[in-house]
């Protein structure tokens, strides 16, 4: 009798462990797609530079609220899970700037040059672990 409790007790136990594991993993599943679903909007058009201030100010956000840690230089470090870095190509200078470049900058001020600009997404990579995305590039198509 008292080995059958014990056996249905560890059944019990592994089956619990085993949905609690799966529930974990489709939580964090649909973060990911949640999370991804705001940016990949994004993804092979054309977006002006207003659209792209907004991108750039909804991954600070992201990576202030997941508390994504800093380098010495105040950019992001990516963290393998939920960090998200974009950068900017512009063709004025053919230079690239971080968000976090135009945000110490003052996002305000990107605006106002920038609001009316034609920007392009050209890549976009995703977090192995989370399959969430961690980086995009935006490169400038009009002046």
């Amino acid at each position: 009798m008292k080995k059958i409790a014990i056996s249905i007790l560890i059944m019990i136990v592994i089956v619990s462990t085993m949905t609690y594991m799966y529930l974990s993993y489709l939580a964090n599943f649909q973060n990911a797609q949640k999370s991804n679903r705001e940016f990949e909007v994004y993804l092979n058009r054309q977006i002006s530079g207003w659209e792209l201030t907004t991108i750039i100010n909804k991954a600070i956000d992201n990576n202030r609220q997941n508390d994504i840690e800093k380098d010495k230089k105040g950019k992001y470090i990516d963290n393998g899970t939920n960090s998200l870095r974009i950068e900017i190509q512009f063709i004025d200078d053919e230079v690239t700037y971080s968000m976090e470049n135009i945000a110490q900058k003052g996002t305000d001020l990107f605006f106002v040059y920038y609001k009316d600009i034609q920007f392009q997404n050209k890549e976009v990579q995703y977090h192995d672990r989370t399959n969430q995305i961690s980086y995009m590039l935006f490169e400038q198509v009009t002046q």
